[in-house]
């Protein structure tokens, strides 16, 4: 039986694991489905304890979006450090976290497509950092002369959804379809395909705040023109095709 007799611990220190536990469970089970009991059960503790801790379920759910959200913005924040492409960087930190920490992907997910949404206020201040370093990118990227083909919400809302589809069903894809989205070899597929996604994005979005002009836009023409390859040699015509009749 569980028991709520522990070694001391600092309060944050229950809370931290109080909230790695509840991701994993809310992850599997989504809001509505996730039981105080659950956690503190996979916690050893006893449900008064939880809810010493957290009011209610509500208040923990909070704080498991918070600290995936945080955990997001720091690793996209670190690659402002990066020397190469920055976008293509935040695809591959954005890759490693739906990896590591699929539970946290499909609460993300489930987050989005929940029909009973729940305040998430706590994790305003990460998101708006995060959004931030994301469009600090774009901006490197694509310029900051108006009109701006794509903002960091709409960037990160496609190349997210992307990964947490592929990461959140890989039960129902493996089965359906026998294909294992998270073996290695589909990762790193995954990875080169979010990367040619990332290019393709910004040359896409050019065009659709141009939909009139006949001439293809700047951005575009130069995200095509530095990933294009060589045109092909010229096929040689058959010699009975230059008689004259």
């Amino acid at each position: 039986m569980p028991s709520d007799v522990f070694p001391p611990r600092q309060g944050e220190e229950r809370r931290a694991e109080l909230v790695r536990i509840a991701i994993d469970v809310f992850g599997e089970s989504g809001y509505a489905g996730g039981r105080i009991d659950e956690i503190a059960r996979r916690a050893g503790i006893r449900r008064p304890s939880v809810l010493y801790h957290f009011p209610d379920k509500a208040a923990l759910y909070a704080a498991s979006i918070a600290r995936v959200v945080g955990d997001i913005r720091d690793r996209v924040v670190a690659t402002e450090k990066s020397a190469g492409e920055r976008l293509e960087a935040i695809a591959d930190v954005w890759i490693d976290f739906v990896i590591d920490r699929p539970n946290a992907a499909r609460l993300l997910l489930r987050q989005l497509i929940d029909a009973e949404q729940v305040p998430t206020a706590d994790s305003s201040a990460a998101v708006l950092e995060l959004l931030g370093s994301i469009q600090h990118a774009l901006d490197e990227r694509t310029g900051t002369s108006p009109p701006k083909t794509i903002d960091a919400s709409e960037f990160s809302l496609i190349l997210s959804s992307t990964s947490l589809v592929w990461v959140a069903g890989r039960g129902a894809v493996e089965g359906a379809l026998g294909l294992d989205t998270l073996a290695p070899q589909s990762i790193q597929r995954h990875r080169r395909t979010l990367h040619a996604l990332v290019r393709q994005l910004l040359a896409a979005s050019a065009e659709a705040t141009h939909p009139r002009t006949d001439s293809p836009s700047p951005l575009r023409e130069r995200e095509v023109e530095k990933h294009a390859d060589p045109p092909p040699l010229p096929a040689k015509l058959p010699r009975h095709s230059m008689r004259s009749r």
